[in-house]
């Protein structure tokens, strides 16, 4: 029986699967390529990074956490700011560790065709000690939501970040900086069948499934048949916090360009790819 690759992360509440057909199993199926193009690269970057930074975000945040946004009531240098982002974080930590707690956090910085300032995805500590911790201009607290997903943020996150992050004079090709303290989402993949890459995803026991995050599509690199959903916990503590089967997927986020895909074959683009 010819067999598909299914990916699967548990990070918090929410169990996200990507199941996708591999070379082995894509004779019958499989539609002729597409030609390469930048912007379809550029969709795959950013899928990508969505799914890496929604796992994150899903395993170490929760219900009352805060999305701050810190802005600048002067105009600043990239380099000024970063400096101010990091006195920031120290003193945070400092805060934190007044209470017996232990600061964690996400960070973007935007500043492309826009005044800078900066994302920070942070646990909860009361508002009014981020708001003596930071002076150079105003601070958005918003709550994060009751839902345990939060693919929509890290979507958001993602796009603010498409411009500075494709930056030619940014050299680090990062799109956000994250405490080491973090826990990191474990993914592991295994073969199934390839019927369940035609089949209507299922939710396991004690999980709804998410219907709008179903996705049936090609990539548009590889041409390759793809199906990816999530599942979100009904219990206030999920059943299942790392998933038992397959092997560890050990990679980092990812960052593919035109130039580097020229050069990769067809066979080693398919090995890689994790939508």
């Amino acid at each position: 029986m010819s067999k598909v690759i299914r990916e699967i992360c548990a990070a918090g509440a929410v169990i996200d699967v990507a199941i996708r057909m591999t070379l082995r199993a894509s004779k019958g199926y499989r539609k002729e390529k597409k030609n390469k193009t930048n912007e379809a690269v550029q969709k795959y970057n950013d899928r990508l990074s969505v799914k890496t930074l929604a796992r994150l975000l899903n395993m170490n945040f929760f219900p009352g956490d805060f999305h701050t946004t810190l802005t600048y009531a002067e105009i600043m240098s990239v380099e000024e700011a970063k400096h101010q982002l990091s006195l920031f974080i120290d003193r945070m930590r400092r805060e934190y560790a007044k209470q017996g707690k232990e600061f964690y956090y996400v960070a973007v910085t935007e500043y492309k065709n826009k005044r800078i300032h900066h994302h920070i995805v942070m646990n909860y500590i009361d508002g009014s000690i981020i708001d003596k911790q930071w002076k150079l201009g105003h601070i958005w607290l918003s709550t994060l939501d009751r839902s345990r997903n939060y693919t929509e943020l890290a979507e958001y996150l993602v796009k603010e970040t498409q411009q500075t992050f494709r930056d030619p004079e940014n050299s680090t090709k990062r799109r956000w900086t994250a405490s080491r303290n973090l826990k990191r989402p474990i993914v592991k993949r295994e073969y199934v069948s390839i019927a369940q890459l035609f089949d209507e995803p299922k939710a396991f026991k004690g999980y709804q499934l998410d219907k709008d995050s179903v996705r049936k599509f090609e990539n548009p690199i590889t041409g390759l048949e793809h199906k990816e959903y999530q599942m979100i916990a009904t219990d206030p503590v999920p059943r299942i916090k790392t998933w038992r089967k397959g092997r560890i997927v050990n990679r980092r986020e990812g960052y593919i360009r035109m130039a580097e895909i020229e050069q990769v074959s067809f066979e080693d683009l398919v090995s890689v790819d994790t939508l």
